[in-house]
This record gives C-alpha cells, structure tokens and sequence, in this order.
C-alpha cells in the first residue's frame, strides 16, 4: 500500500471518527504481518484483547496463569486433609473439563518465551522473529517494529 493511500484512508477515517489504530491495523496486512504472540502476566492489560477483525493471527499468553489456576484451585479444597481429597475425587472430571484448555495455554506461553529467549514481561513477538519489550500495545509495538525496520 502506497503512502499516499494509507494517508487518504487516515484522512477518510479522521473524518468518519474511525481509530487510527484500527487503520493501522488493517495496513499491516500489507506490510506484512501474519501472527504476534503477546506475553504477559495477568495484571497487564493488552489492546487489542480479542483478535477479531485483525489482519493477523493474535495469540496472548499469561504467564501466570499456572499459579492463578493453583490459587483457585486452593481456595475451593476444604480445610482437611480427608475432605480435601474427597473433594478432589468428586470434582476431578469438572476440574480437568474447566482447567486443561487453560493449563495448556499456559504451558505453551512459557514454553514459547523460552524458546523466544524472552528476558522480561511485557513482550510482544512479531511474526515469530522480532520482540518488543516493555509495551502492551499491540499496534503501538508493530509501529516500533515497522519504523526501526525504516531505518536505514
């Protein structure tokens, strides 16, 4: 997409009261951007949130999320032992049901910010090859990305 489309359409969406950042959103189809992978714990908040309507793949991982599951999990066991693990028994199938799809998002996130060699949170990974560190903003990381990759 040409410069001078990419500033009419942001002149078009100033006028119609559209965000930029959803235009930017949309022009990062054409430059290129196919997934990016936040990571972060639970008491960052990440824009976008959801992945609808994105020109990309978002996948957004909370690094935490194995021990906000544990304390959950803690705060529903009753108090002894023995009816601690009579609880577990008659509540196994709901607890894995609820809890896997959750354990293993998790355990992938941690897994990918070890293969990623991520040093620190936040972190949003570009197309599984570039990191951006200390932003929780997705669109706000893409331009930093894209405008470092300008540079000559």
């Amino acid at each position: 997409m040409s410069a001078h489309r990419i500033i009419y359409r942001a002149l078009l969406a100033a006028l119609a009261g559209v965000s930029l950042l959803h235009l930017h959103a949309q022009a990062t189809d054409a430059q290129g951007i196919v997934s990016v992978e936040v990571f972060a714990n639970s008491a960052m908040h990440i824009t976008p949130s959801s992945p609808q309507g994105l020109p990309y793949t978002l996948h957004i991982y909370r690094l935490d999320t194995l021990q906000q599951l544990e304390a959950s999990l803690n705060q529903q066991l009753p108090k002894t032992e023995a009816e601690a693990l009579r609880w577990l028994q008659d509540n196994q199938a709901r607890i894995r049901r609820e809890l896997t799809p959750q354990a293993v998002q998790a355990a992938n996130g941690l897994t990918l910010a070890a293969h990623y060699r991520l040093s620190r949170i936040p972190a949003i990974v570009i197309n599984k090859r570039v990191a951006v560190y200390g932003v929780t903003d997705v669109h706000q990381a893409i331009g930093l990305m894209l405008a470092k990759e300008q540079k000559p």
